[in-house]
């Protein structure tokens, strides 16, 4: 089995690979995102029963996973757009 920490993407299935958020400060917008993720922050391993599997890091908190750009900041926290891979 894959470390999650090491391969949060891997297998590609069940996975967020990106995510439009409207917020009002890049916390809020990486906890909305966070909060939207697919397995790729859960461990699909214990997912799938592994109960012994370490859970993987929240990847859209992780600065060294994932990147925020600031857009518009007009309107209240959402997210906007989804990019959701399911098997």
């Amino acid at each position: 089995m894959l470390a999650r920490d090491e391969h949060p993407w891997e297998p590609w299935f069940d996975k967020v690979f990106g995510l439009v958020v409207r917020a009002g400060s890049e916390a809020e917008a990486r906890a909305l995102a966070q909060a939207h993720a697919g397995h790729e922050g859960l461990g699909i391993y214990r997912a799938l029963g592994e109960e012994e599997e370490e859970l993987a890091i929240d990847v859209w908190l992780d600065s060294a996973y994932t990147s925020c750009e600031v857009l518009e900041p007009a309107g209240h926290a959402e997210v906007i757009v989804v990019d959701r891979r399911e098997a």
